[in-house]
Formats: C-alpha cells, sequence, structure tokens
C-alpha cells in the first residue's frame, strides 16, 4: 500500500477532504499501478468476477474466455474506488493526481518545493460543503 506524502495530505486537508477521500485515492493509486488488486474470484476458465459489486462493475462486459478480465480493468477506475469509499470520484481523481506530482519529485530545493505546493494547491482545488436539506 502506498503512504500519504506530507505535502498532498496537508494541502488536501487544508482545503476540506476528508480522510476517507485521501485513503481513497491512495487506494485508487494502488490499484492503478498494480500494487493492490480488487478483491474477487477467478473460475476454472481464469475468469475474473469482482467481489465489489458498483454501477462501474455491474455495467462492465461479461467476463468471457477471450476477454477473461473486464471487471478487474473496471474495478481498477477512480469512480469505482469512489463509489466502494462512498465519496465524490473527482475528490479521488485530485488525490491521486496530487501524490503522483508529490512522489515524480523527491529531491526538491526550495524553489523547487514552493513550485510543488503552488501546483498542488491548483490540483486539490477546495471541496464545496455538501447541501444540507432544510
Amino acid at each position: 500500500m502506498l503512504k500519504t506524502l506530507p505535502q498532498t495530505q496537508a494541502i488536501a486537508t487544508q482545503n476540506g477532504y476528508t480522510p476517507a477521500q485521501i485513503k481513497a485515492g491512495l487506494d485508487y493509486l494502488s490499484r492503478k499501478r498494480r500494487i493492490a488488486h480488487p478483491p474477487g474470484t477467478f473460475d476454472k476458465a481464469r475468469r475474473f468476477t469482482a467481489a465489489e459489486r458498483t454501477k462501474k462493475t455491474e455495467n462492465a462486459r461479461a467476463p468471457s474466455r477471450s476477454f477473461p478480465y473486464p471487471e478487474m480493468t473496471a474495478a481498477r477506475t477512480a469512480d469505482h474506488v469512489a463509489e466502494v469509499h462512498g465519496v465524490p470520484g473527482i475528490a479521488v481523481k485530485r488525490i491521486a493526481r496530487g501524490l503522483e506530482l508529490e512522489e515524480n519529485n523527491p529531491g526538491m530545493s526550495a524553489h523547487e518545493r514552493l513550485t510543488l505546493v503552488k501546483e498542488l494547491t491548483q490540483i486539490l482545488k477546495p471541496v464545496k460543503a455538501p447541501k444540507v436539506a432544510a
């Protein structure tokens, strides 16, 4: 499992992202990079069936011998992970993008760090508060 990077987590928290959204972003990035795999089973014909049933996996093509992994592919998407964690898909995508940006710039000078913070602030736009029914 990937670790949350300090700049991304600090800016995300400051801009109103919840811990669940940050965890979903980490989960998505892990699945995208194939560090973690979606839960599911393989049958005798080596077809994968996802254990997490969401709109993405329900609408995916049925597994066949020729195409055994459509549900696995669907279970690696940001929208699927967002639905599993119960958070907005855009938040998952933004967190993952911020983590990738920070991860790709390890040893930075002070100037590069300021540029990174500026880019992360642009990516991790403030989250709008959910509307409460009166």
